[in-house]
């Protein structure tokens, strides 16, 4: 499957704690999710992404997720995202992709846009802290 991720599994080390490898730089490719805006999500370090006419979101595609990769990755984002398909910006053109897309019922934007960068500086070492705590805290994945 591939993926269009926008927000805290950008960064390389999330992404390799949540798969439970890393991937190599190359799996990164960017792109642009148009008509929608990304806001960090209110009480919380990581983003969610609005419908916004007017914005565009940039981020990148990972192709080649397994299926445990996909279930590894639904069970770090939790009950407030969706799997949804959406049409991306790649260099060659248009393209569909799947996009964890916030469940608004669950989760709320904030009023002040995500950054990146200014989330690996202010966040990440809680956050991540946090991550490895949850993921040790249960198996990797089924043994069945």
């Amino acid at each position: 499957m591939r993926f269009f991720f926008y927000g805290t599994l950008l960064d390389t080390d999330v992404m390799a704690l949540v798969l439970g490898r890393r991937l190599p730089p190359a799996a990164y490719t960017p792109a642009i999710l148009p008509g929608h805006a990304r806001r960090r999500a209110k009480g919380a370090s990581y983003p969610v992404v609005v419908r916004d006419a007017a914005a565009r979101v940039p981020g990148a595609v990972v192709g080649g997720l397994s299926a445990r990769d996909v279930a590894r990755l639904s069970a770090f984002e939790g009950p407030g995202y969706r799997i949804a398909t959406l049409r991306v910006v790649l260099a060659a053109g248009m393209t569909t992709v799947s996009v964890f897309e916030p469940v608004m019922s669950r989760l709320q934007p904030g009023p002040h846009p995500w950054s990146l960068p200014l989330w690996q500086r202010r966040d990440k070492r809680a956050f991540v802290g946090r991550l490895k705590r949850a993921f040790n805290a249960r198996p990797a994945c089924s043994t069945r």
